[in-house]
């Protein structure tokens, strides 16, 4: 899920002739010492910020221009920002392709009619005539739309979509008079040319501007334009595609200081508003302000349930920079953990002076789905889609609920396996079969009713359901209790007290799996049942896939040989984590697990060292997942977790066995005697209380490497 930088630029007003930017003191003029220009201000900016990114091996995906590039309409300055953002930028990665543009009321003459030529010559012989990303203009582009691809950027893979929209249509327009009154107004014009005099300039010049208004406002047309071009956009394959934007004007007010003038907000607000809900936009950037805020703008339908359920759409107000204003120049967006669980960083761009280095301000993060937060920290997340849900339960583990209570609800279809998510961390190379294999099995091996690894291991999930404390079939008592009726005891424990608490709580080791529930939903035409699973606590980035599977499967044992449904699958935690940065650190290593499911491929392996060969795909898996275990075991070993690793020990020691009984030679010999030093160490570990000096003075980390290049060497 690779981040996306998206480049927000507004109200540079600049003119292309250099516009003195007066921020420092001068009282004295002194031959040769100038005030720096806006112009020269942003450019150095851009040229920074293009080091800044080149160092960090980062590049930019487009760049948002949301208007009023000019001062009082000079229409040099949109030929001047165009060209500062092209040369600038263009070492990372910007092209005239990737920039979004739409026009504020200062790129548009005074007193020219809305959708007029000449109100949109200067706009369009500089953005659209170079490539950009333009708006649908009123009175200039076809409707219905032509060439939707001109009116919006979208990502090759549909992640996310630019729409620019045009609110100055209508600024600096001349209201309609009364004939009689125009016809008087222009004869007292013309009487103030003939004069001559200052006196006159200054009347016929307040003349002009009391019959003129500088409103915001999208026609029916453009809003009609917009619907078209964003339904017609292509969408991710899976995902949420994140829907962005861009005009000039603002939805509301970003501070409390008052502007005091005729039609100061957009005139038809509730109509935009309504259509930003509609069409699904996630995030709104505007200028016109001059100041930075960000916030969610949160939109409530017309009628019926959506009057009652609001949307929430992030709002961001681009500032610009001034003589005291120095912190804000421009903004750089990152837009992260596409396309299932979207969020998006705003950091703000100072302005520079020269020899010093950029120093980006601090980044404020928003998160782009709705997370439930219900009381306190508990936060609860409810969906249908797996990949969606994972990669949200991720983000809200690592971030928001970190340590906190998650509760997860995925609602699936009563057929549906669960599969291994998207983007969930597995070793490169491995394939789609591959992937699926080992998921299948690893939540095969935590179902069994017996294990070798029992006596290591006396917690295993399938034991303590299915045989708990030595005897009592916990799913045999669940399933006639479904088949019966419902209840809210039909409940199965994989805690044992007895055997799993100490009297003084020290060196207890138990599952974090502590409890499944079983709920059963009696409606008309169908029964379902529920299935909720309890944990101490939870790790989401390599677990909770996992845990969800082998609900899913419980689930199905319960429901064999009945007409009943399978229901909806929960998962709660008091302890939200994601910490697992390798298959040892949330499952059972595969060369233990391969005692109970494959045992005949550890005596293939201890061949295969040796040097008899087996059939060749059989040979590579072995490689593959020997050399895995090795790594998984190296990553387990580089840093501390509190709640104890999985380390492989029985398997590693029939693995031994097996290799001593074919009398190994040389290499064979020494990596041997490594293996059984890793297998000495890995019981020490084990059978400690692992708490961080056991952490510190396990052996592994140095035998791991050495048994990888004797490993290398023999396969």
């Amino acid at each position: 899920m690779t981040d996306v930088r998206i480049l927000h630029i507004t109200d540079p007003h600049i003119t292309g002739k250099g516009v003195p930017l007066k921020r420092d003191d001068h009282k004295t003029t002194i031959p040769a010492i100038n005030h720096a220009t806006r112009e020269s201000v942003l450019k150095l900016t851009l040229d920074r910020l293009c080091e800044t990114l080149q160092r960090d091996g980062a590049s930019l995906d487009a760049i948002v221009f949301s208007g009023d590039a000019t001062l009082y309409g000079e229409t040099g300055g949109q030929q001047a920002l165009l060209d500062m953002l092209l040369t600038s930028l263009a070492p990372i990665g910007i092209t005239a392709e990737k920039i979004v543009a739409t026009p504020g009321n200062h790129d548009v003459p005074k007193g020219t009619g809305p959708g007029s030529d000449e109100r949109y010559q200067a706009f369009l012989d500089v953005w659209r005539k170079a490539g950009c990303v333009t708006p649908w203009l009123d009175g200039i582009d076809p409707a219905p739309v032509a060439a939707a691809d001109k009116h919006r950027l979208v990502d090759p893979s549909g992640r996310w979509a630019i729409y620019p929209l045009n609110s100055a249509n209508w600024s600096h327009v001349e209201s309609t008079l009364d004939p009689v009154l125009k016809d008087y107004l222009d004869e007292q014009k013309a009487a103030l040319r003939n004069d001559g005099s200052d006196k006159a300039a200054k009347i016929l010049a307040g003349l002009e501007k009391l019959n003129q208004f500088d409103m915001a406002r999208v026609s029916d047309d453009q809003l009609e334009a917009l619907r078209q071009i964003v339904d017609t956009t292509p969408r991710p394959t899976s995902g949420k595609q994140v829907r962005i934007l861009t005009l000039h004007h603002h939805l509301a007010a970003p501070s409390h200081r008052e502007e005091v003038k005729a039609f100061a907000d957009f005139t038809n607000l509730q109509l935009l508003r309504t259509t930003l809900r509609e069409r699904e936009i996630d995030v709104v950037l505007h200028g016109h302000k001059h100041e930075h805020v960000a916030r969610f703008d949160y939109i409530y339908g017309e009628t019926g349930k959506d009057a009652d359920v609001p949307r929430r759409t992030l709002v961001l107000s681009g500032a610009t920079f001034g003589d005291q204003q120095d912190k804000d120049a421009a903004r750089l967006i990152t837009l992260k953990g596409l396309p299932f669980a979207p969020a998006l960083e705003t950091t703000p761009i100072p302005i520079l002076r020269s020899g010093t280095s950029l120093k980006l301000g601090a980044s404020k993060r928003f998160q782009l789905w709705p997370a439930e937060e219900s009381g306190g920290a508990t936060f609860v997340l409810t969906g249908t889609d797996l990949d969606t849900l994972y990669h949200q339960a991720c983000s809200v583990a690592a971030l928001d609920a970190k340590d906190g209570t998650l509760i997860v609800e995925l609602d699936l279809g009563s057929e549906e396996e669960i599969r291994l998510p998207t983007g969930y961390p597995l070793p490169d190379g491995m394939t789609p079969d591959e992937r699926d294999k080992w998921f299948r099995e690893l939540v095969d091996w935590w179902q069994l009713k017996r294990s070798n690894l029992d006596a290591r291991i006396p917690y295993l999930h399938g034991i303590r359901l299915n045989r708990f404390a030595g005897n009592i079939d916990q799913i045999e008592r669940v399933k006639k209790m479904v088949a019966r009726k419902g209840s809210s005891r039909i409940l199965a424990t994989l805690i044992d007290p007895a055997r799993d608490f100490s009297a003084d709580g020290t060196d207890e080791k138990f599952a974090s799996f502590c409890l499944v529930q079983f709920r059963r939903k009696d409606e008309a035409t169908t029964s379902a049942v529920d299935v909720i699973g309890y944990y101490r606590a939870q790790e989401f980035a390599r677990w909770w896939p996992i845990n969800v599977a082998e609900l899913r499967a419980l689930q199905k044992m319960v429901l064999k040989g009945t007409k009943l449904k399978a229901g909806r699958i929960t998962t709660i935690t008091a302890e939200a984590r994601t910490i697992g940065r390798s298959p040892t650190q949330v499952a059972m290593p595969v060369i233990d697990r391969w005692l109970d499911q494959h045992p005949e491929r550890l005596h293939v392996l201890a061949n295969l060292f040796t040097g008899t060969r087996a059939e060749p795909a059989l040979e590579q898996l072995l490689i593959r997942a020997w050399m895995q275990t090795l790594d998984d075991l190296e990553a387990a070993a580089a840093f501390y977790n509190d709640d104890g690793v999985p380390v492989p020990i029985d398997g590693l020691e029939t693995l031994a066995a097996y290799l001593e009984a074919n009398d190994p030679k040389a290499e064979a010999k020494v990596l041997l005697s490594k293996l059984h030093a890793l297998i000495k160490a890995n019981r020490i570990y084990a059978s400690s209380a692992q708490n961080e000096q056991n952490f510190k003075d396990w052996a592994a980390r140095d035998l791991v490497p050495e048994l990888r290049v004797l490993s290398i060497a023999l396969l």
